[in-house]
């Protein structure tokens, strides 16, 4: 009872005659109104501190939010890769160890909710800034996700970084490298590498379509399903390049390196189908062709290398030349 003339008194005090909206308020473009100070300071109500950053401002940055500071050691990574402070072991089950590679090492890992299991690559963050490979493992990322849809390229899940490490997911390809078939059989049937062939075609064609140059077409970067089918991974070293663009930076495996890379001139996508070409060699004879050696040689050896091709076919056990892929797959061609 004792309140009740002081809640008449706050509630007469809240009444202002206003037609103005919140935004007019706000820029001051509403004049001539009778406001008293304490109508001036108060706070605002749960409604328009709700809707100060919904409609009102219209504000996509969130600038009225506090914007915490991001360490360096963060900021680099971003966009691409998100940060998670959730530890890596709360979320994922380590089964196994599978490769290790320049940067990094490669698991085979189970999702502890769903059960499924994955590719994890974990990375040292130190060691891709001590090789001043950020905008490469950055361009590594953005073109896996860019060409997931394709059914013969590994499919990217998801990315994000830790406090010292990148992870990377991907799908789990089961069937091991294309390497272990080679390695256990020495070489593969014409009909078998046909199909192989094909299919790394197509996939280097929706690459070079995507504006994407691979760089690191090799054995040991093609996984085979459930299936049999040949699946391209490991965009560590690929490139945005769109189609009649140069580049020349010196990289890839040196037994499937194009002449254009070993002599450190500019070079394009056909990079990549050189390599393809040096894998098809691979499939069919265990062994890659041409030696690395000759790429630097003159041109006056053609004679040499039409003799090595001799030799080189007869110890292989190459008799006859094999059907070129396009004759069977058009598509190829």
């Amino acid at each position: 009872m004792g309140n009740s003339n002081h809640k008449i008194d706050h509630y007469s005090r809240r009444k202002y005659n206003s037609q103005c909206s919140l935004s007019s308020i706000i820029s001051g473009s509403c004049t001539g109104q009778s406001q008293s100070v304490y109508e001036e300071c108060r706070p605002w109500s749960r409604i328009s501190r709700r809707t100060w950053t919904e409609g009102t401002l219209n504000d996509p940055l969130n600038s009225s939010k506090t914007a915490w500071p991001v360490p360096k050691f963060e900021a680099i990574f971003l966009p691409e890769f998100k940060v998670r402070e959730q530890p890596i072991n709360n979320e994922y089950n380590f089964i196994k160890f599978i490769a290790k590679g320049a940067y990094g090492r490669v698991y085979k890992v189970e999702d502890n909710v769903s059960g499924n299991v994955y590719a994890l690559k974990v990375i040292s963050k130190s060691k891709i800034i001590e090789e001043n490979a950020i905008e490469q493992v950055k361009e590594e990322v953005a073109i896996q996700k860019a060409v997931s849809s394709h059914p013969f390229i590994v499919r990217s899940c998801h990315h994000w970084q830790g406090r010292k490490t990148l992870y990377m997911l991907t799908e789990f390809i089961n069937c091991g490298e294309l390497y272990y078939l080679i390695r256990e059989y020495k070489t593969l049937p014409e009909e078998v590498v046909r199909i192989y062939v094909a299919e790394l075609a197509l996939a280097i064609d929706f690459l070079h379509n995507a504006g994407i140059v691979h760089r690191d077409l090799k054995a040991t970067n093609v996984l085979l399903d459930n299936e049999g089918h040949a699946v391209l991974i490991d965009f560590g070293l690929a490139k945005w390049l769109r189609p009649l663009h140069r580049t020349n930076t010196f990289c890839g495996t040196q037994e499937y390196m194009a002449p254009e890379i070993v002599r450190r001139e500019y070079y394009g996508h056909e990079v990549d189908w050189w390599a393809l070409g040096v894998l098809t060699c691979v499939l069919l004879t265990n062994k890659a062709w041409p030696p690395p050696s000759f790429l630097l040689s003159s041109p006056a050896s053609r004679g040499f290398l039409q003799a090595y091709q001799r030799v080189w076919l007869a110890d292989a056990g190459v008799h006859e030349p094999c059907e070129p892929p396009g004759s069977r797959f058009p598509c190829v061609r």
